[in-house]
């Protein structure tokens, strides 16, 4: 098994991605510890995956209680990144408020989960991995998602420079950074939005696909992934950005 052996944390790991990425990681035998807001959904993880799981109940933009989290881990191997929230934003209608509360999770939350990790990772001086999750948006624009992009495209930027950083130190800082995928997230008001009409005619239509691969992708493609780059054999490979969008960036 690839991660036998490791301690990984993984943030916003009650749902979505970061729960595909738990359960991945934990079938690879790794000793996973899911963070998040929700006990509920931290434990419905950690029930899935059972006595390999340990929950903690924490805030990324709060940097102390992450901190308490990671020193109270018996080890940091990896850290997965991935606590996150998206809601549309208009630029010139919607209070800054709106913007701060995305930027705060979305761009000051990684800021504190990775700095906690690599304070922990250099003190034990084993070296270690970090994957942040970003967003095609992170590249690409699309109305109503202003802050959101903004918030993506600093994390992206944040892995080059701490790959830079802490490579002497042997952390390897890495992104993945999926297109629509089918996660709590793309869900608003109860309706899955990558399945509402215009997503299928304007991203899916078959006679002029945005997405070539015509279908969003799933949180355990994401999760593969993610594992790729927490791969204790994956030696030589950081601050790459790795697009998983099943061929929506590349289109015209």
């Amino acid at each position: 098994m690839i991660l036998a052996g490791k301690t990984v944390l993984i943030t916003g790991g009650g749902t979505g991605i970061g729960r595909a990425t738990a359960q991945r990681f934990a079938e690879e035998g790794a000793d996973v510890w899911v963070a998040g807001r929700s006990r509920e959904t931290l434990d419905e993880t950690a029930a899935m995956i059972g006595a390999k799981c340990t929950v903690r109940v924490a805030d990324v933009t709060e940097a102390a209680r992450l901190e308490e989290v990671i020193d109270s881990m018996p080890a940091l191997d990896v850290l997965v990144s991935n606590a996150a929230v998206s809601f549309a934003v208009e630029s010139l209608v919607d209070p800054l408020e709106q913007w701060r509360k995305m930027i705060e999770v979305n761009l000051w939350g990684t800021v504190n989960a990775c700095r906690a990790a690599g304070k922990r990772m250099v003190r034990d001086g084993r070296g270690g991995r970090i994957v942040i999750v970003s967003s095609i948006l992170g590249e690409l624009a699309e109305p109503g998602s202003t802050p959101y992009g903004m918030a993506k495209a600093a994390i992206n930027q944040l892995a080059r420079q701490l790959a830079c950083e802490w490579a002497e130190h042997g952390i390897l800082v890495n992104v993945v950074a999926p297109g629509f995928v089918l996660t709590p997230m793309s869900f608003a008001s109860g309706v899955n939005e990558l399945e509402s009409e215009w997503c299928k005619q304007f991203f899916l239509n078959p006679e002029r696909p945005r997405v070539p691969l015509l279908r969003p992708g799933t949180p355990e493609e994401i999760a593969e992934a993610i594992l790729f780059f927490a791969n204790p054999r994956n030696t030589y490979c950081t601050g790459v950005t790795l697009t998983i969008d099943g061929g929506l960036s590349i289109k015209f």
